[in-house]
C-alpha cells in the first residue's frame, strides 16, 4: 500500500513546496515547521531562506528515510515521522519563539472516502501553543473546497485561524515555481505594533 501511495503522491508533485520565487525569506522566524515533507522541496527553501531551526513531519516512511538522507549533514533540519494531525503538537511544544508554519500535508491520493488532510487538526494544535503570533503559510487553496482539502474552504481555514488570534490578518500569496498559481497560498500573520 506504502508503495501505490508514494507512487501516487509522485504523480501530484506539483502540490509541493510551491511558496513562488519569493520564498520564505519573507517570513523569517527562529523556527520552520512544514507538514508534508514529501521531497524536500519545503526544507531546502526553508535552509535558502537562512531558518536557524527546521522541523518537517511527514507521514511516510519512505519520504521520511529519503529525506533524512538528503539532510544528514544538516544539524539544524528535523525530520518527524507521524501525522501532523497528531504529533505537531509533540513537536512544538516547547519551541519558544514564534514558528514560520508551512502547512503542507495531504495524503495526496485524492480519495473522498479518506480523510486527505490534517488542516483543521494542524490548527488545533497550533492553537494550543503558548505563543499566539506566529506566521501561518496553508499551501494550495487551489484545492480548498475540493477533494484534497476533504471538502474544507478557504473561508473554513481563515475562520479557524481568526480562532488562534483575531489579530491574524490573512491574506493570499502567489505558489508555483513560477507564481503560476495566484492567490495560492493563505498567509496569516499578526501585524507588527
Amino acid at each position: 500500500m506504502k508503495k501505490v501511495v508514494f507512487s501516487l503522491m509522485l504523480l501530484v508533485s506539483g502540490l509541493q513546496a510551491n511558496i513562488s520565487p519569493a520564498g520564505f525569506e519573507a517570513f523569517p522566524n527562529y523556527y520552520f515547521v512544514e507538514t508534508g515533507t514529501f521531497d524536500g522541496q519545503g526544507i531546502r527553501y526553508a535552509l535558502r531562506a537562512g531558518f536557524p531551526e527546521i522541523h518537517s513531519v511527514e507521514l511516510f516512511q519512505v519520504n521520511v528515510d529519503n529525506v533524512s538522507r538528503q539532510f544528514l549533514g544538516n544539524t539544524n533540519v528535523h525530520i518527524h515521522q507521524g501525522d501532523s494531525g497528531k504529533v505537531l503538537w509533540d513537536v512544538i511544544k516547547d519551541m519558544n519563539e514564534p514558528i514560520t508554519f508551512w502547512l503542507d500535508a495531504h495524503s495526496g491520493v485524492d480519495d473522498p472516502t479518506q480523510k486527505n488532510t490534517p488542516i483543521m487538526e494542524e490548527l488545533e494544535q497550533i492553537e494550543r501553543h503558548h505563543i499566539k503570533t506566529h506566521t501561518i503559510l496553508v499551501d494550495d487553496m487551489h484545492c480548498s473546497g475540493k477533494i484534497m482539502f476533504d471538502g474544507i474552504t478557504k473561508e473554513e481555514i481563515a475562520a479557524r485561524i481568526m480562532e488562534i488570534n483575531p489579530e491574524y490578518v490573512i491574506t493570499y500569496i502567489p505558489g508555483g515555481n513560477d507564481a503560476e498559481y495566484p492567490e495560492n497560498v493563505l498567509l496569516a500573520q499578526v501585524p507588527q505594533s
